[in-house]
């Protein structure tokens, strides 16, 4: 059809106008200048339906929202991604502890080190932003506020330590 018709192709879908973009120089044209007007999924039904009226990251429209709940939701995302595709690797040590240094050869050990240390300032940001969110005007309750006001709460005999909220906060997520 490009060769017929050329690199863009409008049609006229129902109501919904469609552009089909089948060469790489006007897709990045397209991109570079009016990137902001195709950066929308378009609107269906179903997806509002089950998305929570579209207000998650992945069909929310483009801006202030869909910034906002991006930079909470990218780094969850990405760190479950990671942790999930790191814990599914075979690890020889574990079957074979004498033959623990091939998992520090192959890099194994090394990248759990990193997604501990990745997730772990991650969930301390998370954590702080909850014990500051008066400071900055901030309402709302959830797990996170309910954790910390269970680690204040010295009458039910058990610590809380910030810890155990972080791994709390991991294991729900993933």
């Amino acid at each position: 059809m490009a060769k017929t018709y050329g690199p863009l192709i409008w049609l006229q879908l129902g109501s919904t106008p469609v552009v089909i973009v089948s060469s790489v120089d006007a897709a990045r044209e397209i991109m570079k200048t009016h990137d902001i007007i195709f950066s929308n999924r378009p609107f269906t039904s179903v997806s509002d339906r089950i998305f929570y009226g579209s207000k998650d990251v992945v069909f929310s429209p483009y801006g202030e929202h869909w910034r906002k709940i991006k930079r909470k939701t990218y780094g969850f995302q990405h760190m479950v991604h990671w942790i999930a595709k790191a814990t599914t690797h075979f690890s020889v040590g574990n079957y074979f502890p004498s033959f623990t240094w091939m998992d520090r050869l192959s890099g194994l050990l090394r990248e759990a080190d990193e997604i501990f240390k990745e997730s772990d300032d991650l969930f301390e940001g998370v954590i702080e932003e909850h014990v500051n969110k008066k400071d900055f005007g901030i309402k709302g309750h959830d797990l996170v506020d309910i954790l910390l006001e269970i680690q204040k709460d010295k009458s039910t005999g058990f610590e809380l330590e910030r810890y155990m909220i972080k791994a709390i906060i991991l294991v729900t997520f993933i």
